[in-house]
């Protein structure tokens, strides 16, 4: 049996078959769409600190040390972290943040301004790693 080899061009572009059945698509999903869904899960579940993770656990231990996911640097790591750690302006947009009590919070790390972290806007300005809660307790700010 003899192969021809395809002419032309795409038949359908890929906005439409990625459309709902119901729109008049496919019903293909968008790879791009759902790989970014799923990275943004593996980084929300590092946000939220999810201690019943092997793999929470190991990139706190190992890749955060005393900072947070937003204090990271983009340069160091595997491609694959470093895909994560650009997803996380995109994150940002969606959350919003609540101090609560104080024991998780870092006030130089976490993005609570509107501006973004503290540490990032202000590189020079002297901080401590520790949380709101422990200069709390230490009587000073």
């Amino acid at each position: 049996m003899e192969r021809r080899k395809a002419t032309g061009g795409y038949k359908v572009a890929w906005e439409q078959v990625c459309k709902p059945i119901s729109h008049g698509g496919l019903g293909i999903r968008n790879i791009q769409t759902m790989n970014n869904a799923l990275m943004s899960k593996h980084l929300w579940q590092i946000l939220i600190q999810k201690h019943d993770s092997i793999w929470v656990s190991w990139i706190t231990k190992h890749r955060l040390k005393h900072g947070t996911v937003w204090a990271v640097k983009e340069t160091e790591g595997s491609w694959i972290w470093k895909k994560l750690l650009k997803l996380r302006a995109r994150l940002l947009h969606g959350i919003q943040y609540h101090v609560g009590d104080g024991a998780e919070f870092k006030l130089w790390l976490d993005p609570w301004h509107p501006d973004g972290a503290l540490l990032n806007k202000h590189p020079s300005w002297p901080f401590h790693y520790g949380t709101s809660n422990g200069l709390q307790s230490e009587h000073s700010y």
